[in-house]
């Protein structure tokens, strides 16, 4: 196992002048002290996204950590010099229901039960320009070294480094590789009008019309500020809900770990516009949410809630409040909206392009591993049984 302030290293050979040094961290107030370093290296690297910044991950940690993290943070920084090149943020989390308390190592902000998941897309290794071999090798040596029995690294683009160098570098056994999804992105760099120009005729002519139709019903679509972004969360949350709950499902605002992480977020980073609250709003009510943050030139639309406008006067609210905000995200400097997992119809339609979604999976061969895995067949065998009994 490899602890906290330890100082042993890893070299490996780069065209850098310095070589990498590989330090593990495991202690919190030693993840704080690096802030400044991870906010740098987020600033320029290539793999960088809103669930890698540290504000997100240090959030997770502080919410959710208590209650998953019960093996620790082992996340793996990457130095040349005092120069932070690459950082992988894992942790260890024990196996939920596991007599064998098995270990397993994976992403921070992923582990979480289904009804409480942030779902975290586009984990990766941060690393800086041109260092991605030699950061994804260090990483998967540090990983090599490291106690544990599962390995879930879920939810990582396709061209992710880890991916690219995992054969060479991994040596504990078998890589499993899983499809997680896709996500539709739209291009809007060039202005809005040019991104409609290259929809389908059909989505386009639709598109003007729902947007016309905006303008009839006398809609408004505004952005929240720091003054009132609590009365825009609380207008999500309760539309969120409200759709929800009519369908017999809890939402995902009824869990209060995954309410308070995003409450957080929100009020830390509405006023600097790394979050985005957009709010569609028909006589005073509001109809549609949208919710989201912006990385670099691109935005991420992680919710939505909305609900039908009073005397069906726009057709689609969802999809006309998704255009009203990248008309105005395309003259904010947002190249990219990305509608992250979730393959709806609106989304294809709109959608200019799409990026894949992997996960690494690895079981090794522990006692506490194998166990595991017979406890988790018979757990399915004993709910196949309990459901074929029911049937009868």
């Amino acid at each position: 196992m490899m602890n906290v302030n330890r100082r042993d290293s890893l070299s490996v050979e780069s065209s850098f002048p310095e070589p990498l040094v590989v330090r593990v961290i495991g202690e919190a107030a030693a993840w704080d002290a690096i802030r400044h370093d991870w906010d740098a290296l987020h600033a320029i690297s290539p793999a960088a996204s809103t669930a890698l910044e540290f504000t997100w991950l240090r959030e997770w940690w502080r919410i959710y950590g208590p209650v998953y993290g019960s093996g620790g943070l082992c996340i793996i920084t990457l130095w040349r010099g005092a120069r932070l090149a690459g950082a992988l943020p894992l942790y260890r989390s024990r196996i939920p229901g596991s007599l064998a308390a098995a270990h397993c190592l994976r992403f921070i902000s992923t582990g979480e039960e289904e009804f409480e998941e942030t779902c975290a897309d586009y984990l990766d290794l941060l690393h800086a320009p041109g260092d991605d071999e030699a950061c994804a090798r260090a990483a998967w040596g540090a990983i090599n070294a490291m106690d544990w029995d599962t390995l879930s690294l879920q939810d990582m683009p396709e061209q992710t480094p880890l991916l690219r160098w995992r054969d060479a570098c991994y040596a504990r056994g078998r890589l499993a590789l899983i499809s997680r999804g896709s996500c539709p992105i739209a291009r809007i760099g060039s202005g809005f009008e040019a991104y409609l120009q290259h929809l389908s005729s059909k989505t386009r002519a639709r598109a003007r019309q729902e947007l016309r139709k905006v303008e009839r019903a006398g809609a408004v679509f505004e952005l929240a500020t720091e003054a009132d972004l609590d009365v825009y969360f609380e207008d999500l949350i309760r539309i969120h809900q409200e759709r929800w709950t009519a369908d017999g499902q809890p939402g995902c605002f009824a869990a209060q770990r995954f309410t308070a992480f995003h409450r957080c977020l929100v009020r830390e980073w509405v006023g600097s516009g790394r979050a985005i609250l957009g709010r569609l709003s028909h006589r005073g009510q509001a109809c549609v949410l949208l919710y989201g943050f912006v990385t670099g030139d691109k935005f991420d639309l992680y919710q939505l809630g909305t609900k039908s406008v009073e005397g069906g006067v726009i057709h689609s609210p969802g999809m006309v409040a998704n255009l009203l905000l990248m008309a105005r995200l395309s003259t904010m400097g947002v190249a990219r909206y990305d509608f992250l997992r979730g393959a709806t119809t609106f989304k294809k339609s709109l959608a200019s392009e799409q990026c894949s979604l992997v996960s690494l999976e690895c079981r090794r061969r522990t006692w506490r591993a194998q166990f595991e895995r017979i406890e988790f067949q018979l757990r399915r065998s004993a709910r196949g049984t309990h459901k074929l009994l029911f049937r009868r």
